[in-house]
């Protein structure tokens, strides 16, 4: 039997129409996709590029702390590292050994010391990364400890037993001198441990700044991708 044309095309819509009414909702379904699609293309071409503008916006905030991190890593070792030599040099001999330290050194360097810090230590405190501001607590004990040392050992060459405002008795005079005595022995070891702190504090700092440079990588790399 020939089929004519209309007769083919007969069966053709036939068997369409069968396929819509079995399939209507599928077909409702993908519509409506496609519809939402071509609706919400803007919007996620809009959310896409605030995506991108957030990560530019946060690498920016990121290259500041960076360079903030970098600049104050430098002013605090420049500010703590030439006393700490001088400290160093007046406590050893030309082979290293460890001398005790007299009452003019000890009032010098205690000089040096007292409040270079404290614009770090004190007002930026609780500024940083924790590592970092266990290692500046650390370090403002060490300093501390050090210049209470370095006090008891010039104090006596510049004040007596009594002055206006103060009498000590022979044996808290004899407590004071002794202190002085023993702070001369004790203030190489006080050096080493400020040193100590120091190099703790130096590298918080530079694991701190080398995971801000992560950061700052991981992000050029996300937006370069995206532009």
């Amino acid at each position: 039997m020939e089929l004519t044309a209309s007769h083919l095309l007969s069966v053709i819509w036939a068997g369409a129409g069968t396929f819509i009414y079995n399939y209507q909702t599928l077909i409702a379904g993908v519509l409506a996709i496609g519809a939402a699609w071509y609706a919400g293309a803007p919007v996620w071409r809009q959310l896409k590029d605030s995506n991108l503008q957030t990560r530019i916006m946060h690498r920016e905030t990121l290259a500041i702390r960076l360079r903030e991190a970098e600049e104050r890593a430098v002013r605090v070792a420049k500010a703590i590292d030439d006393p700490l030599w001088k400290a160093q040099d007046v406590t050893s001999g030309p082979a290293g050994e460890p001398l005790e330290i007299t009452e003019h050194d000890a009032h010098g360097v205690e000089q040096m010391i007292l409040g270079r810090l404290d614009w770090y230590l004190i007002t930026l405190e609780g500024t940083e990364d924790a590592a970092v501001e266990e290692a500046k607590a650390a370090l403002k004990a060490a300093l501390k400890d050090l210049t209470d040392t370095l006090s008891d050992v010039h104090w006596p060459a510049h004040n007596d037993q009594s002055g206006e405002d103060y009498s000590m008795t022979d044996e808290e005079w004899a407590e004071v001198l002794q202190k002085a005595e023993d702070g001369k022995k004790l203030a190489t070891a006080k050096i080493s441990a400020a040193w100590k702190a120091n190099r703790a504090l130096k590298g918080a700092q530079q694991a701190s700044i080398d995971g801000l440079r992560r950061q700052i990588a991981a992000l050029d790399q996300s937006i370069a991708r995206n532009t």
